[in-house]
């Protein structure tokens, strides 16, 4: 079946017009593939089918998990759109079926285009973004459970149950463990320096409330729609946990990881390394907007960066540990080579990183 005729099925089975129907490719990423429509009833929108193959494994139709994606994003764009009126689609709508499934949503214009972006409108549409970001700490919604979501008895619910302060201690002295790791590895690096900031990070934590929020893990250029000079937040990927857990991991992702996968062949047609000052700019446009001044935040966020970093860390080492890298792996994150080649760059920033600013 041809695009147009997916998409025209798609249409038919909403019960919508299809008089005038034009339909052009917009983009695809690792999940899915986007089309651009509009019809003489309709103004553009965007549709979205699974990649026929991720990560080199064929598509396997599961409902479950498909309706926990399409019904998470929903969630995330309304809650989003409450506060913030149009920074996600307007409307949105999705079908789950063995032969077709897809979602449908209002169009949010052109994806963020780094090459044209220069350092002060990074830095605005960073604000605009962590601004959203703490509001949604602030916003109580009623979920089951918390962490990753998933899709059942008619609803969402997260998938670790009990008490998530608890959960947090423990996620947080699992760090002394990963520390452990990081030294078996005998790489050459100031461990004592790294070992005196997780002692910080942690004592911190452990002194603290986790407050529960609805955050999205997945904030990238990729993910960014720009009108009128003003952000727009589509793709999202939503967990209900610590919203400042997922700041941090949104600087950890902007100032460290895309810029330095540019060998990794799921990141390498971005470019994102020629673009690293738009980057940066960005995390810091968005660290301004979501701590709004206050010190404390700041210094939270920063600390949720460098446990991002030190978890990216390890993962590295550990991945040079093994004999074979899956196909899976090499598409990620490339091949031994270039995952060896992160790794100075990667333990100079565990060394020197400052949360003081």
């Amino acid at each position: 079946m041809s695009n147009y005729e997916n998409v025209l099925q798609a249409l038919e089975r909403k019960g919508w017009s299809t008089k005038g129907l034009d339909v052009k490719f917009l983009g695809e990423g690792a999940w899915f593939k986007a089309y651009w429509f509009t019809t003489n009833e309709r103004e553009s929108a965007v549709i979205r089918f699974p990649q026929p193959v991720s990560y080199g494994k064929p598509f396997q139709y599961d409902e479950t998990e498909l309706l926990t994606e399409f019904a998470s994003r929903g969630l995330y764009y309304e809650a989003a759109n409450n506060l913030v009126p149009g920074i996600c689609p307007q409307w949105y709508t999705y079908d789950v079926q063995p032969d077709l499934s897809f979602t449908i949503e209002a169009y949010c214009g052109d994806t963020l285009r780094l090459k044209q972006t220069d350092d002060t409108q990074a830095a605005q549409l960073g604000r605009q973004c962590g601004e959203l970001c703490r509001a949604m700490t602030e916003m109580e919604l009623d979920i089951d459970g918390f962490g990753f979501l998933e899709w059942r008895e008619g609803r969402l619910h997260g998938t670790t149950q009990g008490d998530h302060q608890e959960y947090w201690i423990q996620d947080t002295n699992g760090y002394w463990e990963q520390f452990e790791q990081f030294l078996t590895n005998d790489y050459p690096c100031q461990s004592g320096a790294i070992k005196d900031k997780l002692q910080r990070i942690i004592e911190r934590r452990l002194q603290s409330e986790c407050t529960l929020s609805l955050a999205n893990r997945d904030i990238s250029p990729e993910n960014i729609t720009t009108m009128n000079g003003s952000i727009r937040l589509i793709d999202p990927y939503p967990l209900y946990y610590n919203g400042h857990v997922f700041a941090g991991n949104l600087l950890n992702n902007f100032k460290t990881l895309f810029p330095s996968y540019y060998r990794s062949p799921r990141y390498a047609k971005h470019l994102f390394h020629v673009y690293q000052r738009q980057l940066e700019c960005f995390a810091e446009g968005f660290l301004d907007g979501y701590a709004q001044g206050e010190r404390e935040i700041r210094m939270t966020v920063l600390m949720e960066e460098y446990l991002m970093l030190f978890d990216l860390t390890v993962e590295h080492m550990n991945l040079l540990k093994q004999d074979d890298f899956k196909e899976e792996t090499v598409l990620r994150a490339g091949n031994r080579e270039a995952v060896g080649e992160r790794m100075p760059g990667y333990v100079k920033r565990l060394e020197q990183f400052n949360f003081d600013i």
